[in-house]
């Protein structure tokens, strides 16, 4: 079983989730996914983007096939866009397998505030503006 602490930043409308989980198990895959459902069914009646810390986040390749079915699940049905901060090896990965396979997002950045400076960017060039400090011929 595991815990995930999920803190909303308004200041950048996204939701910041802190994943201290291991799924070994099919049930735990079952609770891992019930427990993002639960969260943004309760906290926004829209798609939202979506960071999440993962230095304690870990599978066990047995539940690999059902994980990538949640975690699809729970991208496509939740979010807008989705960021990968400090990632384990093994799980970035699969992560850029299964996002081949799948074509779930995939991205790795090692902190959060670099995580929110790509989300700031591609909102940006989502509607076609270019971020503070970002215009023509800004290194």
């Amino acid at each position: 079983m595991g815990r995930i602490r999920f803190q909303y930043r308004a200041l950048h409308d996204v939701v910041i989730a802190h994943v201290d989980w291991t799924l070994e198990t099919e049930q735990d895959v079952a609770a891992w996914e019930a427990e993002y459902a639960a969260y943004f069914q309760s906290k926004f009646s829209r798609k939202v983007d979506l960071i999440l810390e993962l230095s304690k986040f870990h599978f066990n390749p047995s539940v690999a096939e059902s994980f990538a079915r949640a975690r699809a699940q729970v991208l496509s049905q939740f979010t807008v866009r989705s960021y990968r901060v400090q990632q384990n090896v093994r799980e970035r990965t699969f992560m850029y397998t299964t996002s081949a396979r799948r074509g779930t997002p995939a991205n790795h950045f090692e902190t959060i505030d670099e995580a929110i400076e790509a989300l700031l960017a591609d909102r940006a060039k989502a509607i076609g503006t270019v971020p503070p400090g970002k215009g023509a011929g800004t290194p």
